[in-house]
């Protein structure tokens, strides 16, 4: 388990690596006029101030990322040692990695711009100006990627998850609804996204009405492409393990892995064609006779875009290929910024209070004076009366049952909470894996198996329950 965890984290820490590597690394290429998100007119790009705050930048992001490649290695390999810290490692990592890479990003964009005041290289003219192209406008529904495929795709989902509601086993229920739903919300994102490129996607790139017109089509293209396939793998994934898991009865890791490698791939099919859009535009501009330079800097001069006069809520990041931006000046931005920061720092918060009691797990077993019997680790507790008890069996392992866990934690080391056998129903689990014997408790209502790292503890805990 240890190996395969490390393997998919290992991969899936150099991909992300790889894709903010290609999502940031754009900016330090003289494009549509800028550098860092900057206008420099085309006469100064190579003035050697501007070539040095390149270099710097450049070198400053590369070692970031080495940096971050390195530790994204290192962390996975406290898997080996205890996957509770290295969960909780993880998530600081990815928050510190996707919060000071954009901070980075950031602070060469203000230099650059501070750099551009400085020299003076402002076209007072071209400030503020906005060029409508009339041709675009009038086809900004129009594309050659139809929507109604998420529609197909999402209704495919809701049907893998109807024998389940009908009368699929209850034991697997809970974890297919979690896969369902977490299906059901990337595709239902999708479709309103692409909906959104469909319309806002009719930039103004050149005086040249016919080449805008083949840019944005292209984009559109591509960028529906690439959320199409999201939206179909993704589906793929859920419907498989969906289907597996109701014709042989049984939800095993091999298919939860075929889930995993399914949705590595769905990145693969977002991530390309983006990829392979942002290199059909270059081509496109670089054979522009005609560009239109605008100098709206002071709209993106701290960082982020600010822009009481424009009436979108989202406009596309120039410092991120392919990305897009909030406009900070709408209030929507700062409800839907507050409401995202909220909701990651709660489940930050809701990780670790989960997994702390984890770390160094203890159990405690006590006999109250009063006859109650108390289990309790990492967290989860069950209270007996001993009075209660209708049968006590000392077994030298768990009995052979497919126990499924619908609330606890699961290593190679112990299995502790809440389960559920195919034959023997609900149960808590107290068991830490090579340690017996385990002591089995049941009563009308509940079925506990419980061991101990303790020589005797168990034997002696019988001893007395039997008395």
């Amino acid at each position: 388990m240890a190996i395969i965890m490390f393997i998919i984290f290992l991969v899936t820490n150099l991909f992300l690596v790889f894709c903010f590597q290609f999502a940031f690394s754009s900016g330090y290429n003289y494009q549509n006029g800028m550098y860092l998100g900057v206008h420099i007119p085309a006469n100064h790009k190579d003035d050697p101030d501007v070539n040095s705050l390149i270099a710097s930048s450049r070198q400053s992001m590369k070692r970031f990322q080495i940096i971050n490649a390195l530790i994204s290695i290192a962390i996975c390999f406290i898997n080996f040692a205890n996957i509770v810290i290295f969960v909780m490692v993880y998530c600081v990592w990815i928050f510190e990695y996707c919060f000071f890479i954009i901070m980075l990003n950031n602070s060469c964009h203000k230099k650059m711009y501070a750099l551009k005041m400085q020299k003076g290289w402002i076209i007072e003219s071209q400030q503020k100006k906005v060029y409508i192209d009339t041709r675009i406008s009038a086809e900004s529904d129009s594309t050659p990627i139809n929507c109604k495929w998420h529609i197909a795709i999402l209704a495919a989902e809701i049907a893998a998850f109807i024998p389940y509601i009908a009368n699929g086993d209850t034991r697997y229920r809970a974890y297919m609804f979690t896969f369902f739903i977490c299906s059901l919300i990337v595709s239902a994102i999708a479709l309103p996204f692409h909906i959104f490129i469909n319309r806002n996607e009719r930039n103004v790139y050149s005086e040249d009405t016919r080449l805008n017109h083949v840019i944005n089509t292209t984009m559109k293209k591509y960028k529906g492409i690439a959320l199409i396939l999201m939206s179909l793998l993704n589906g793929v994934a859920w419907i498989y393990v969906a289907l597996y898991t109701y014709i042989s009865g049984n939800y095993s890791g091999t298919s939860f892995f075929v889930y995993i490698f399914v949705q590595i791939l769905t990145v693969f099919g977002l991530i390309i064609p983006l990829y392979l859009a942002q290199q059909r535009k270059k081509e496109l501009l670089a054979s522009d006779t005609a560009p239109i330079y605008v100098d709206d800097d002071e709209y993106w001069k701290s960082g982020y875009y600010y822009n009481p006069n424009d009436t979108h809520l989202f406009v596309e990041n120039r410092m991120q290929s392919g990305n897009y931006s909030l406009n900070f000046a709408k209030k929507g931005a700062w409800v839907f910024s507050g409401a995202t920061a909220a909701l990651i720092i709660g489940c930050l918060i809701f990780v670790f209070a989960v997994l702390f009691p984890l770390i160094n797990l203890k159990e405690e077993i006590t006999l109250a004076d009063n006859g109650i019997l108390t289990i309790s680790a990492g967290g989860y507790k069950s209270e007996i009366d001993v009075d209660d008890i209708t049968e006590l069996k000392l077994l030298d392992k768990l009995p052979d049952d497919s126990f499924l866990r619908t609330n606890g934690a699961s290593t190679d080391s112990y299995d502790i909470g809440r389960y559920e056998g195919r034959t023997l129903g609900k149960c808590s689990l107290y068991v830490f894996d090579g340690y017996s014997p385990i002591l089995m408790i049941k009563t009308d209502d509940t079925l506990v198996f419980v061991n101990s790292k303790e020589d005797g503890e168990i034997e002696g805990l019988y001893g007395e329950l039997t008395n």
